[in-house]
């Protein structure tokens, strides 16, 4: 579900959100043991300048863009039930011409089963959720598979928990329907399952698949590997994805990245991302278009400034540079200049 919001519609809606961020009301609760509810969100936007684009219209923009806000209610009905409600608005992503949506993200009920959690609803996909909590900068650019299009939400049936009695081993798997609801939803039938194994303190691994039944003979099998070690003062993760895709090109990608904690206020944040083949979506990425021609990498770096523990400031740059097409040639390199502000109160 995507409306259409007119400026004033957004600045209304933020006039609501905003008082929010600035924590007026968090938390509304009937009794210890009655329902409760939590309300939070987040908003991060740039101001940009980009000296360098493949797209003619990118060449040398410069703006300012609100790109998501989210508005989350969280309940927890009794100690065995909980559920969320989690809007989202966002811009287009286009440059210099801006549309505000309002899109239903999440919207689900859960209950505890033991150890074991089920979801019913519209819920993240096990895809790349840990990968995105596990990288935790978001706000400077979503993970290589959501920029490629893989869906981040599917309306189904999600059960997670763990499988050893330490917790070290635990998986993740989700049905999902195929229905076209919500933001960022698959539209067809999806099988999905990852397993996390913590071998020490820090370390992390997991492997993820799914199979996705389009209509008509047409399937597409994606296997995933991700490894990951956090300490206090860095944070380093590692990606292997490839998806085969039936009458369609293959996607095949990997990603590294490092968080350094300098001190309590101080990270410094890189990433590369690399396409082994040309982008699927291309030119239709918002805010970090790809030229769909040729092998791209991605290379992202920021200094984050922790203002509170509400808000950052995170000076930033993103560069993709390219191999060289069919043809020969190699497009343009996209070179973006950011300050990046993130507001966080979920």
């Amino acid at each position: 579900m995507a409306l259409k919001a007119s400026p004033v519609r957004f600045i209304s809606l933020l006039c609501v959100f905003l008082p929010i961020l600035a924590g007026l009301s968090p938390t509304v609760g009937a009794n210890e043991t009655g329902p409760t509810l939590d309300i939070g969100g987040l908003l991060f936007g740039d101001l940009y300048y980009i000296p360098s684009h493949h797209l003619d219209e990118g060449d040398d923009a410069v703006g300012v863009v609100a790109r998501r806000a989210y508005l989350t209610f969280d309940t927890d009905l009794n100690e065995n039930a909980f559920g969320r409600l989690r809007f989202e608005f966002n811009q287009s992503g286009e440059f210099k011409t801006y549309t505000f949506t309002s899109t239903v993200k999440d919207l689900y009920l859960g209950w505890k089963i033991g150890r074991h959690q089920l979801l019913a609803g519209l819920s993240p996909t096990p895809t790349f959720d840990l990968v995105e909590s596990t990288w935790g900068a978001r706000y400077l650019a979503r993970t290589p598979m959501d920029i490629q299009g893989f869906a981040s939400r599917d309306t189904g049936i999600a059960l997670r928990g763990p499988l050893t009695a330490s917790g070290n081993i635990s998986y993740r798997s989700m049905l999902g329907s195929g229905i076209e609801f919500g933001a960022d939803s698959a539209n067809s039938a999806k099988w999905m399952a990852a397993v996390t194994f913590k071998p020490a303190t820090g370390w992390m691994l997991d492997v993820y698949a799914d199979f996705e039944d389009l209509r008509g003979p047409d399937h597409r099998l994606t296997l995933q590997a991700f490894a990951a070690y956090q300490t206090d003062s860095i944070l380093w993760g590692l990606q292997y994805t490839n998806q085969s895709r039936e009458g369609d090109d293959a996607v095949e990608l990997a990603s590294v990245f490092a968080v350094k904690t300098v001190n309590e206020r101080i990270d410094l944040i890189g990433r590369v991302d690399h396409l082994f083949e040309p982008s699927i979506r291309g030119d239709d990425i918002a805010y970090l278009p790809i030229d769909p021609s040729a092998q791209a990498t991605m290379l992202i770096a920021g200094v984050k400034f922790k203002l509170d523990p509400h808000w950052s400031i995170t000076p930033n740059t993103v560069v993709t540079y390219y191999g060289h097409d069919d043809q020969g040639n190699r497009p343009e390199t996209d070179v973006y200049l950011r300050i990046t502000l993130f507001a966080n109160y979920e």
